[in-house]
């Protein structure tokens, strides 16, 4: 039986057994294998747009003895499900706005999903800002730093109101309720990229006083939170 890596198996981790999953971008169909081989899922879809990864999810798929529970197929995003065909998806491993495209260009699938697994590589608030207003909530989030990387992880289910202030868009809602340990590593990232922001704001001639001022109270703000984050954890 193959492993994962950390990232993989905390993204396995959150599939409920039983249940039925279309692994998006699959590259070599690690995921679909795995859940399969453990018996958490009785059939998967390992689905890419690329014919290279997609032969090797196949050759991989043959070797593990798994054709029958596992059906490789070429296509863009969730456009190769039929709405109601399985019960989640994992989009994980590419940009978040590639992630909002996928999801954007199939909604009839998108909304017939019990749950969607999500790791984006970039733009993680607006992801979570898309997807709440597609009307899902976040049941779950997760933290994982791999070979020095730190990747947010979250599952998304439909049927209840997602209410969150607007700077938990950065952080997530479920990491920063539970405290997670790598958040203060999260939170200090979103302070870097806004200094950057706003030393270039400063020895910008055409820098706006208005968005420079918002930025430093925003830095005030995270700073603070980081303060909170490592008195309560």
């Amino acid at each position: 039986m193959m492993k994962l890596s950390e990232r993989l198996r905390t993204i396995a981790s959150l599939v409920p057994k039983g249940a039925t999953v279309a692994d998006i971008g699959t590259d070599h169909a690690y995921l679909p294998v795995w859940l399969c081989e453990k018996g958490i899922c009785p059939f998967a879809v390992a689905s890419d747009v690329m014919a290279g990864p997609l032969a090797s999810a196949r050759t991989h798929v043959a070797r593990a003895g798994l054709n029958g529970r596992i059906d490789c197929r070429l296509a863009d995003g969730l456009q190769g499900l039929d709405g109601g065909e399985t019960t989640g998806a994992l989009i994980c491993g590419m940009g978040g706005k590639r992630i909002i495209h996928i999801l954007e260009s199939s909604p009839a699938v998108r909304d017939s999903l019990q749950f969607i697994i999500l790791q984006p590589q970039s733009d993680s608030a607006a992801l979570r800002e898309y997807v709440v207003r597609q009307g899902f909530y976040i049941e779950e989030e997760r933290l994982v730093k791999e070979d020095g990387r730190l990747y947010q992880i979250m599952k998304i289910c439909k049927g209840k109101r997602e209410v969150m202030e607007k700077w938990q868009l950065e952080t997530g809602p479920r990491n920063w309720e539970k405290k997670d340990p790598l958040l203060i590593e999260l939170i200090e990232d979103v302070i870097r990229k806004k200094t950057e922001i706003y030393k270039g704001l400063m020895h910008s001639r055409t820098g706006e006083a208005e968005l420079t001022d918002r930025l430093a109270k925003e830095l005030k703000e995270w700073e603070e939170r980081k303060w909170q984050c490592t008195l309560k954890r």
